[in-house]
């Protein structure tokens, strides 16, 4: 069993590596921007209490299960709340991690990274309107108006 004192030291010592690894994956990546510092800190808060949690469930022998005694006097297995605790801050630290574009999920949807798809030189343009064909138009207007005599 570890004290309190000697958990935090090494709770510390993780955290500072963490945040020295992300820091120099996302500067290789190319994704780095000071304006991630807010969310990077929010993970590593996440990544904390993760290591706390971990640690504690870690010393106990990683039960998967506790014995719980209802009000009636029965005895039943329940899931151990560190192992929960654990899952839960780890689902958090996944989601987090993904928000900094470190995980190699496909995003389909909007992502926060460092820098435009754009090249320097080439110039956003928007996409040119179809013409209107008039034959189908023309189709369209009477079409509707045939389902409005019917009515």
């Amino acid at each position: 069993m570890t004290t309190k004192a000697q958990r935090k030291a090494i709770v510390d010592e993780k955290v500072t590596a963490e945040k020295a690894r992300i820091l120099e994956i996302m500067q290789l990546s190319d994704i780095y921007m000071i304006t991630l510092d807010p969310l990077i800190e929010s993970y590593l808060d996440i990544f904390e209490i993760y290591q706390y949690k971990f640690l504690a469930w870690k010393e106990k022998g990683f039960p998967e299960t506790q014995k719980y005694t209802n009000k009636s006097g029965a005895t039943n297995p329940s899931k151990h709340p560190l192992a929960q605790q654990v899952e839960t801050w780890s689902d958090k630290k996944m989601k987090a991690l993904d928000l900094l574009g470190l995980t190699n999920k496909a995003n389909v949807g909007r992502k926060i990274t460092g820098g435009s798809t754009a090249r320097k030189d080439e110039e956003i343009k928007r996409p040119e309107e179809k013409q209107v064909d008039e034959l189908a138009e023309h189709r369209k207007k009477w079409r509707k108006k045939q389902v409005g005599k019917h009515d």
